[in-house]
């Protein structure tokens, strides 16, 4: 998961603090990718600023979840962030605003949407662990998984730009053993438990692993075996890789029952990513 260039280091202290910067977050979203937008209009590059478009309006839903949030629990819209209220290095559009129109993509500009909401997650995570009350925590843990959620409509978003710029005569695809591939994210991660001082947390990733690839073993996620592109080897881009393909496979197998249970490892597979590069960066 990517992560913030800095921890915030401003105390959100009350609901009404947490809201303002809940919007302020929001609406910065939202402007500098409507800005982006006109730029690739202006350029005359109308697929992406559909793209950049399709984003304001995403941003536009996550302002007016937060202006519902605070009628409901404040009773008025949420006010203007305090002075010192850091979130410096949430927003990152990477550049783009610099980089030549023609040089840009679907692909990338939905990646650099994805890694937003990472950060928004990673920020929200982090509001949690140190907020100064039970309210103020319930009410962070809850931002960070409406970032967790938005990041995952992103990541299929990205995943469709990814196949469609790709031929399928160019892609190498492979059957996909989805229970040995758990098993591997399962065995690298013990070998990192045996390396590093975060023992514990990388042997709960490792065991939870286990466990998915056993139930994986016994009742496969779909037969078939799934036909995927190769999977990478690496334990970080294996983890993404796994993550998006639940993703992907949550929106598109035939039952409702492997969808919803793709969903539920989707859920999984984002969290343990973000966890992976967080113990990674330490």
């Amino acid at each position: 998961m990517t992560r913030l260039t800095s921890e915030p280091t401003a105390s959100i202290r009350s609901m009404d603090e947490l809201l303002a910067v809940a919007m302020a977050m929001e609406k910065e979203s939202a402007e500098r990718y409507a800005a982006l937008g006109e730029r690739m209009r202006a350029a005359g590059r109308q697929e992406l600023s559909e793209v950049f478009d399709r984003l304001v309006r995403e941003e536009t839903g996550h302002i007016e979840m937060v202006s519902d949030w605070s009628e409901q629990v404040l009773h008025h819209a949420p006010r203007p962030p305090a002075h010192g209220a850091d979130t410096e290095g949430v927003f990152d559009d990477e550049s783009l605003e610099l980089v030549a129109p023609e040089l840009i993509d679907a692909y990338r500009s939905w990646a650099v949407a994805v890694r937003n909401e990472e950060r928004a997650f990673a920020f929200w995570s982090y509001v949690a662990a140190h907020g100064p009350s039970p309210e103020i925590r319930q009410a962070a843990e809850r931002m960070a998984r409406e970032e967790l959620e938005h990041a995952k409509t992103l990541r299929r978003e990205r995943r469709k730009a990814f196949f469609k710029q790709h031929r399928p005569g160019r892609v190498i695809r492979e059957t996909c053993d989805l229970a040995s591939l758990e098993m591997e994210v399962c065995t690298r991660l013990e070998e990192y438990a045996d390396m590093n001082a975060n023992k514990n947390r990388y042997r709960d990733l490792a065991l939870e692993a286990r466990m998915i690839s056993l139930d994986l073993a016994s009742d496969p996620l779909q037969d078939p075996a799934p036909v995927a592109p190769t999977p990478p080897r690496s334990l970080d881009a294996l983890c993404e890789w796994l993550a998006d393909y639940y993703i992907d496979a949550g929106e598109h197998l035939l039952s409702q029952a492997a969808r919803d249970r793709a969903q539920a490892l989707a859920t999984i597979a984002v969290k343990r990513l973000a966890i992976v590069r967080d113990l990674e960066s330490e």
